[in-house]
């Protein structure tokens, strides 16, 4: 999969598929106008329960619209009450700069 942007609430995000050092297939998720210069972010795996651990690219792979979704469900908890957001007293969400 090629990297891609996607912004949600202003908030913009490089997607990337990269493999972890056992092999197993993921997701980077780089927050560009994010806290800390831009530098914080998250990543996401699949894993098939019962598979030992060892899951295959078929059942890793997530479509751009489940992809698009997690970036989303990240912004509402970082913003929400008790989000991590809290972490940041520094950082204004793109949405409130003006």
């Amino acid at each position: 999969m090629d990297s891609f942007d996607v912004t949600v609430e202003h908030e913009v995000f490089r997607v990337s598929e990269r493999r972890q050092p056992g092999g197993a297939l993921s997701y980077d998720f780089a927050w560009l106008n994010g806290p800390a210069d831009g530098t914080y972010g998250f990543s996401v795996r699949r894993v098939t329960s019962g598979t030992g651990g060892i899951t295959s690219d078929d059942a890793a792979r997530m479509t751009r619209e489940e992809l698009v979704a997690e970036v989303r469900r990240f912004v509402e908890n970082v913003y929400g009450p008790g989000g991590i957001g809290e972490t940041w007293p520094d950082h204004v969400p793109p949405r409130d700069r003006r």
